[in-house]
């Protein structure tokens, strides 16, 4: 095993892997924007052709999460890295689980969308659709900024913003069901719109990890089940 703590040679190795870790994330970052831009376009805006892309282009992102995974077992196993940097290769790891997660819920709104697109653009609900997807898009783009340049007050910003994604998500949820209990016709649509809601809720709750994972690099905590943590799931309740 190389030592982390050996020759400049050695340290300027250890350094261009872990620069390739982090521009590889940020690709698969960028594809998991332009994934859910494109599945909130066909949901939204009937862009077929964007829909077919979030539908087929998932693998992608699969892809590049098993080669990011394992350019990190590589990276521990030869330079066995001090706290500082373990924590950025963490921090990565974890990352990509939660981007991999918006790519599959991505494709998940484009299926739907699919099936009840035509009839969702012809509701009022449409109109918070829109608003929680603009929420999303926002936190999305905004985490992985902040995780470029390790800025941790904007981090906890982005955690506060969750609280209206789910105010948005919970305010809805309740117009649904009385909508499906005073329309027993419309149950299944609805129950496929209540879907897409929670897929686009929950992908902003993976921006929120993503956040999370900035403000662990920065300050070395897990701020997971603290105050910021409390303030987001008791919006949920």
């Amino acid at each position: 095993m190389e030592s982390y703590n050996g020759t400049p040679h050695t340290l300027t190795r250890f350094d261009d892997d872990l620069n390739s870790l982090r521009t590889l994330m940020m690709n698969m970052g960028g594809m998991a924007e332009q994934h859910f831009a494109d599945a909130l376009a066909y949901l939204l805006d009937a862009d077929a052709i964007r829909g077919a892309r979030a539908i087929s282009q998932d693998y992608e992102i699969n892809r590049l999460e098993s080669s990011i995974d394992e350019l990190a077992i590589q990276i521990i196993a030869r330079y066995s890295p001090t706290a500082n940097d373990l924590r950025t290769i963490m921090s990565v790891v974890k990352t990509i689980t939660d981007l991999e997660r918006i790519g599959d819920k991505s494709e998940k709104l484009a299926r739907i969308a699919e099936e009840i697109g035509p009839t969702l653009r012809t509701t009022d609900f449409v109109s918070h659709f829109r608003v929680m997807g603009r929420i999303v898009s926002g936190m999305l783009h905004d985490a992985l900024d902040a995780f470029v340049r390790l800025d941790a007050i904007a981090a906890e910003e982005i955690i506060r913003r969750d609280t209206h994604v789910n105010q948005e998500y919970n305010a809805v949820h309740g117009i649904l069901l009385k909508f499906m209990t005073e329309n027993p016709n419309s149950a299944e649509v609805s129950l496929r719109m209540l879907s897409c809601m929670r897929a686009i809720e929950r992908i902003g709750d993976h921006c929120t990890n993503i956040a999370e994972y900035v403000i662990f690099q920065q300050k070395g905590h897990d701020v997971r089940h603290g105050e910021l943590s409390r303030d987001k799931q008791r919006t949920q309740i």
